[in-house]
C-alpha cells in the first residue's frame, strides 16, 4: 500500500531529475558550442582580471598579439608594455577605444576596445587597422596631389585672363589665347585620366566571355603613325613584331595600356635616340615591350612607378608633360587582364616596360 502511495511522487521526483539531467548535458553541450564558436571568431578578442592577467582567448587574438597556446594566466600589461594599453586596461571606463601598434609588429596598427564584463572581468576586442590606415594615408595623399595638379594650370590660367583683360591690342590677345590652350589642355587631360582611372578600379574584372581577340601590331601599326605625325616628334623607331600573334582582351583598354607605355617613352627619349618597340610570341603567350633611350630610374623608385601621381626626383622630369596617372592606368588594365606590368632600367641606358597576355582563343 505505501509503495503505491509513494509510486507516483517518486516517479514525478525520478523525472525531474532525468529532465535536469537533460536540461544540464544540454546546457554543457551549448557552452561547449559557444566556446568553440567564440575560439574560432575571426574578431581577436581576450578576456582579462582586473590585474591584466589573461582568463580567456581565441587564435586570433594569440596570432595578432604574439600570444603563446596556453596565454591564461599571462599578464596582458606586461606582455604588451604599452603604457595605453595599461591605462585603458585600469580605467573604470567602460567602451574605450584606442589605436595602438601591435607587440608583435610595431608597423601593424591596432583598434582596442574594452567592455566591462563584471567587477572581475574585461573584454578586450582587438582589430588590425592597418589596411584601413594605409587607404586613408592613400586617399589624403591622393587629395593632396591633386588638388596640386589642378592649381598649377589654373594659376597659369588665371595669370593670362588678368594679362587678358590689360591686353591693349589684338595680336596681344591672340598670343595670350594661344598661350592658355596648354594648361586647359593638361587639366582636361588630367580629368580624363582620373575618369579612366575610377572606371578600372570600380568596374568588375571582365569575363573570358566579355574578352576579344585583339590585334596588337595594328594597334603599335597605328600608334607609332600617329606619334610620328606630331610636330615634336624627333625620335627612331625600331620595331621587331610578329604580325600573327593575335592577343585575347578588351580591346579599347589593350589600346589605351600599349598607347600609355610608348608615350612615356617618347617622352622620356631624348631627340633623336632610338625607342624600340617589340611584340613577341613566347612559350606562353605574347610578351609586349617598349624600351627607350631615357635616362634610366633607380632602383628604388621601380616598385611605386605606378602609384598614382609618384614622381621621380631625375632628369625623367624634365620633359614630363603628363598626368601622373598613365602608368597608375597600365597597372589596373592589366590587372582585369590577369597580367602585370614589368620594368626594368638602368641609369644612364634607358628602361623597358612590357607585360604578357594571352593568346587568342580557337574558333572551331
Amino acid at each position: 500500500m505505501l509503495t503505491g502511495l509513494l509510486y507516483v511522487p517518486v516517479n514525478r521526483l525520478f523525472m525531474k531529475v532525468k529532465n535536469a539531467r537533460g536540461r544540464s548535458k544540454n546546457l554543457i553541450n551549448a557552452s561547449k558550442t559557444l566556446r568553440t564558436q567564440l575560439k574560432e571568431l575571426p574578431e581577436a578578442w581576450i578576456v582579462i582580471k582586473t590585474n591584466g592577467s589573461i582568463s580567456g582567448s581565441n587564435d586570433a587574438a594569440r596570432d595578432i598579439l604574439d600570444l603563446p597556446m596556453k596565454a591564461s594566466g599571462i599578464n596582458l600589461i606586461e606582455h604588451w608594455q604599452d603604457p595605453r594599453v595599461e591605462t585603458i586596461i585600469r580605467s573604470p571606463v567602460t567602451d574605450e577605444i584606442i589605436e595602438v601598434s601591435s607587440p608583435k609588429d610595431v608597423n601593424t596598427q591596432l583598434e582596442v576596445r574594452t567592455h566591462l564584463f563584471d567587477d572581475d572581468h574585461r573584454l578586450i576586442l582587438v582589430r588590425d587597422v592597418t589596411p584601413l590606415n594605409r587607404l586613408l594615408t592613400t586617399r589624403q595623399d591622393f587629395l593632396a596631389n591633386i588638388s596640386h595638379e589642378l592649381r598649377s594650370p589654373l594659376t597659369v590660367i588665371v595669370g593670362y585672363l588678368e594679362a587678358l583683360q590689360d591686353s591693349a591690342t589684338i595680336q596681344d590677345t591672340e598670343e595670350i589665347v594661344a598661350r592658355l590652350f596648354s594648361p586647359v589642355q593638361r587639366m582636361r587631360n588630367l580629368v580624363e585620366d582620373l575618369l579612366t582611372l575610377t572606371r578600372l578600379e570600380s568596374s568588375p574584372r571582365p569575363s573570358i566571355y566579355e574578352m576579344d581577340n585583339v590585334n596588337v601590331a595594328k594597334i603599335i601599326e597605328t600608334i607609332s603613325r600617329e606619334i610620328k605625325e606630331l610636330d615634336s616628334f624627333d625620335h627612331v623607331i625600331e620595331m621587331s613584331i610578329d604580325d600573327g600573334a593575335i592577343a585575347v582582351g578588351i580591346p579599347e583598354e589593350i589600346y589605351s595600356a600599349i598607347n600609355n607605355l610608348i608615350i612615356n617613352a617618347v617622352r622620356y627619349t631624348p631627340e633623336g635616340e632610338k625607342i624600340t618597340i617589340r611584340w613577341l610570341t613566347i612559350e606562353d603567350g605574347y610578351l609586349f615591350e617598349v624600351t627607350d633611350s631615357g635616362p634610366g630610374i633607380a632602383p628604388e623608385h621601380l616598385q611605386h612607378l605606378t602609384e598614382r601621381f609618384y614622381r621621380v626626383d631625375s632628369p625623367r622630369n624634365t620633359k614630363n608633360g603628363g598626368t601622373g596617372l598613365g602608368l597608375a592606368i597600365v597597372k589596373h588594365i592589366l590587372l582585369r587582364h590577369e597580367s602585370t606590368l614589368t620594368i626594368t632600367s638602368t641609369i644612364g641606358e634607358g628602361s623597358t616596360f612590357g607585360f604578357k597576355l594571352p593568346q587568342a582563343r580557337r574558333s572551331t
